[in-house]
């Protein structure tokens, strides 16, 4: 069974990247893989480190060849699409080294995603489905540099189950979770969890508009704060 591990924060993303994957070696896996945001001036690129075999391996591996960044994504795969090798772990590329993906599930439509792709000239790197949805993303994402639509735009074509991690260079200090199944499991493991409801398109503008005193104040409620007392909201107000 495959695992996912993401991590936005301040240490080295590789070292706690690792120690998640260890923690998910119980599931059994193949293959392992991470991919790390370098953002030190002037490059916003992302390192790929993956090999079949191990989380030991993999770990070799990086003190041969370290990933430096604060933010990252890695992967324990269990082959389905393409046999064990270091080309079919994850994460995965898109075409232009810009969007990097981890994925558990199956993509059933993979095979007509990949050969709409191949028309329009984008070249595959290995056997697997998963591939097929971070090329299809990254499609989206050169026609359009909205890197939030593109992920939408790609998960609409897409039939099968999925539990994805996204990087993009573009976003240095953001990190994407998406789930369309297991959402209860998802709940038990996060510390927190926000329910979004999607939002239909023709409000999309109202909803960027909202003051984000209404967030501090809901916050402050669900927190149990007195919230007609200025101090305990992000901004003061006029208590008459």
């Amino acid at each position: 069974m495959c695992g996912i591990i993401g991590y936005v924060g301040r240490e080295v993303a590789s070292d706690v990247l690792i120690r998640g994957l260890r923690r998910l070696e119980y599931r059994g896996y193949d293959s392992a893989g991470v991919a790390v945001i370098d953002n030190t001036p002037d490059q916003n690129r992302i390192d790929v480190c993956k090999t079949v075999g191990r989380v030991a391996d993999l770990t070799g591996k990086l003190a041969d060849d370290a990933v430096a960044g604060a933010v990252g994504i890695a992967h324990t795969r269990w082959a389905t699409h393409g046999k064990p090798s270091d080309e079919n772990a994850h994460p995965h590329l898109d075409a232009t080294g810009r969007v990097a993906l981890v994925h558990n599930g199956i993509v059933e439509n993979h095979a007509a995603i990949r050969r709409f792709l191949e028309n329009q000239g984008i070249a595959f790197q290995s056997e697997t489905d998963t591939e097929a949805l971070v090329q299809l993303i990254g499609f989206f994402y050169a026609e359009t540099g909205d890197l939030l639509a593109s992920v939408r735009h790609a998960l609409r074509d897409v039939q099968g189950t999925y539990g994805i991690a996204l990087l993009c260079s573009d976003a240095p200090h953001t990190l994407i979770a998406i789930a369309n199944r297991a959402d209860g499991e998802l709940r038990e493991l996060a510390d927190a969890v926000l329910q979004v409801p999607e939002t239909p398109a023709i409000l999309s503008p109202l909803v960027t508009a909202i003051p984000l005193q209404l967030i501090a104040y809901h916050a402050a409620v669900v927190r149990g704060c007195d919230v007609d007392k200025p101090r305990n909201l992000a901004k003061s107000v006029t208590v008459e």
